[in-house]
């Protein structure tokens, strides 16, 4: 509604100083202020128990910074790159975590469905450890998307695609991660150039959108380094 939000704990507001993002107020312990008090921003001095009440954190880290939410860019995409597209992502813990992942592997541009977690939910800031403020994070149909960008390979991961490990993937492109329960949406199968899986050699069900993003994306750049 007022296109701000939260970003919690002396790491992140730190990284949130050196990025691009207005940052509207600051407010932290007297010494946070006296090591990293900017002349251009405005900043409260407040006590631990004020932080406490203003942070969504049981222990809050020193400082809270009001940020400006950037308005969205309009193209999409625009270049011959390597992206993640999350199809209805709903986990802020995933969210954030793909968006750690992209900036760890020099992923410019995350694109997530409408209907997905807002990334700049508090837990979604906390998880991508300041990446949020390097990655851009766009919310597009997903559809359109596709749509507008025929020549970008469209890679779904999915439980019955093929072995990561025997598939040769393309130096760009667009990997997609479904919905933590149920996957790709049925609408956008036909998108697919080609459906992915990791292996599994034990007992467990699944793994969860995060973790499986981290796998597909660092094979994916050591096949193209």
């Amino acid at each position: 509604m007022y296109g701000k939000f939260l970003v919690e704990g002396d790491k992140a507001v730190r990284e949130l100083l050196h990025s691009s993002f207005k940052i509207d107020a600051i407010y932290g312990l007297s010494d946070w202020i006296s090591i990293h008090s900017s002349p251009h921003i405005t900043v409260h001095m407040v006590s631990e128990n004020e932080l406490l009440q203003l942070s969504t954190h049981d222990k809050p880290d020193q400082v809270i910074a009001i940020a400006d939410i950037p308005l969205q860019d309009e193209n999409a995409i625009v270049g011959q790159e390597l992206y993640i597209a999350c199809d209805q992502l709903n986990d802020p813990g995933n969210a954030g975590t793909i968006i750690r992942i992209a900036d760890w592997f020099g992923i410019k541009t995350v694109i997530f469905s409408a209907g997905s977690v807002d990334v700049y939910n508090p837990k979604v800031v906390s998880a991508a450890k300041g990446s949020l403020f390097r990655v851009k994070v766009i919310y597009e149909d997903l559809k359109t998307l596709f749509n507008n960008n025929k020549e970008l390979a469209v890679i779904g991961a999915a439980m019955d695609g093929e072995n990561i490990y025997q598939t040769k993937l393309p130096a760009i492109g667009i990997l997609l991660i479904g919905n933590e329960a149920n996957g790709i949406s049925d609408d956008l199968y036909s998108f697919l150039s080609q459906k992915i899986s990791i292996p599994s050699y034990g007992h467990a069900e699944s793994l969860n959108a995060g973790v499986a993003t981290g796998i597909i994306i660092s094979e994916w750049k050591r096949q193209n380094s």
